[in-house]
């Protein structure tokens, strides 16, 4: 009796313990326009948000590792194995990188693009792209990003303009997924990625103030508009206390 006490109690605690850590990574998006707007619609918004940012960042931090410990090895002259060549060609692929280039070239592009960025940056462009998570497009097609599609019939059409096309996901996290592969394979965001190496490379960090910079080409508001818009959201509501 007593050691089937025992096994009910551990039982229980595992169950538990699943229980919370998949509640960590639960998706079950609010209705944000419930919450009053100020502190407490913020707190609901970030509170959901970047939980999902921890969770995308946690497989790019995985796929990081694995080419830099490629770096390594081949800088070393060892020589790769089969699962290793096979899953450099398939981080190649996604990450839209030549597969005809030689493997160091393509071990320094990977470099560049496959890397985070700091969840401040992340949550100041959810925040603005998605009116605190209240657009139609967040709430509709949980795109919190302002992410376009392009084939035709594809997402939802913006009110007034039928030929503008903005891509519907089937969660949030895939909407943060997108958003990640949008920015670290995107041509139009090399200087982005590039002003990211280079923090990294001279102060061993990233600063979601100085990135900004990086995303000229994000948004239709010219002349610097947006960067300083995405700089005040992020310094207004101190965001940058959410960077690892």
């Amino acid at each position: 009796m007593h050691q089937l006490r025992v096994s009910i109690f551990w039982s229980t605690i595992l169950l538990l313990l699943k229980i919370s850590f998949s509640s960590a990574y639960a998706e079950t998006k609010p209705d944000f326009k419930k919450y009053a707007a100020g502190p407490e619609r913020k707190k609901v918004f970030i509170d959901f948000v970047r939980p999902l940012i921890d969770k995308a960042s946690i497989s790019i931090n995985k796929d990081r590792k694995f080419i830099l410990t490629l770096h390594n090895d081949k800088k070393h002259q060892q020589k790769l194995s089969n699962s290793e060549i096979k899953k450099l060609s398939d981080l190649a692929k996604f990450y839209r990188v030549k597969e005809d280039l030689s493997v160091t070239k393509q071990l320094d592009e990977l470099n560049e693009k496959v890397n985070v960025f700091p969840a401040s940056l992340i949550l100041a462009q959810a925040i603005l792209e998605s009116s605190w998570g209240t657009s139609r497009f967040a709430v509709e097609g949980n795109n919190f990003f302002g992410q376009h599609c392009f084939s035709k019939g594809c997402g939802l059409s913006a009110r007034g303009d039928n030929k503008v096309r903005v891509a519907k996901f089937p969660t949030v996290f895939d909407s943060v997924k997108s958003y990640y592969k949008n920015l670290n394979t995107g041509n139009s965001y090399k200087k982005l990625r590039r002003l990211r190496a280079e923090e990294i490379e001279l102060i061993k960090t990233m600063d979601s103030i100085e990135l900004t910079a990086g995303l000229s080409h994000y948004s239709e508001l010219k002349n610097g508009d947006y960067e300083r818009r995405l700089n005040q959201v992020i310094t207004f509501n101190k965001l940058q206390q959410y960077d690892n």
